[in-house]
């Protein structure tokens, strides 16, 4: 591998780890298992239901064809509001909270707030840090069914009713999957957009995702720039990387011989 790729990583450790870790990368060689997980072979896990949730694979190369979708959002908010706040638990969260922790506020778009927690005390903090009525509400859940989720978007629907009335369900977005609880509260509530995840990722898996990229989006990151990074990785990690040479699968032996 070139020396200038700013992707190559070199993983070091005592000649034992070193050598499992050579013997290992020969083993996926041999057995083409880079090739079997870009091909979506469940049996590589448990050959089970895995080939349902495989989609993480394809998302890189989905979401580039919607950037303008994202851009989109990002004047949006950046025209309209001074806070955003997540409403969501566990992996439908957990990409925004790290983005809200890493890059908050950088680029002129408006402040983004995670709320992942009923605890009275995380409610009332996020209730006086913003003002209502120039706040988006993002409701995140894949399943739609999460009740910490749907009690937050409850919560805070009522609390922006009181001052907005009918304008309340413009304030509000809800991801989630197609077909969800959630999606027919949007409906009925009059969300200002409901935006569907994919079935076929799972919530750990979904950064790349809306679940991240709608975030990423409204907090002024440059998306684009973003998944093009995550595009030269897919190609690092491809299946015509050898196991040798591949990041991800470098990555993933060292964590397992750990």
């Amino acid at each position: 591998m070139n020396d200038q790729n700013p992707n190559r990583q070199r993983i070091s450790g005592s000649d034992t780890f070193e050598d499992a870790l050579y013997q290992e990368a020969a083993r996926w060689q041999r057995e083409g298992l880079v090739a079997r997980i870009w091909a979506k072979d469940a049996k590589l896990w448990t050959g089970g239901d895995e080939a349902k949730w495989l989609g993480w694979l394809d998302i890189v190369a989905v979401q580039q064809k919607r950037l303008a979708h994202f851009e989109a959002l990002a004047s949006m908010a950046a025209e309209e509001f001074t806070d955003v706040v997540i409403l969501g638990m566990g992996g439908s969260s957990l990409c925004a909270k790290v983005l809200s922790e890493s890059f908050n506020r950088p680029f002129g778009g408006p402040e983004l707030h995670i709320l992942d927690s009923t605890v009275p005390a995380q409610i009332t903090r996020i209730e006086e840090a913003v003002d209502l009525r120039r706040s988006l509400f993002i409701v995140s859940s894949k399943s739609g069914a999460t009740i910490e989720s749907n009690l937050l978007h409850q919560h805070f629907f009522d609390r922006v009713s009181g001052q907005l009335g009918e304008r309340t369900g413009e304030h509000f977005i809800a991801i989630t999957d197609p077909g969800s609880t959630l999606e027919a509260v949007a409906k009925r509530h009059g969300f200002r957009m409901l935006i569907h995840g994919l079935p076929s990722i799972g919530g750990r898996f979904s950064a790349l995702s809306d679940f991240g990229m709608v975030p990423a989006a409204i907090l002024g990151l440059d998306v684009r720039r973003l998944l093009g990074r995550a595009a030269a990785m897919v190609q690092e990690c491809g299946s015509a990387s050898s196991p040798g040479n591949n990041p991800g699968v470098q990555l993933g032996l060292a964590l397992a011989l750990a």
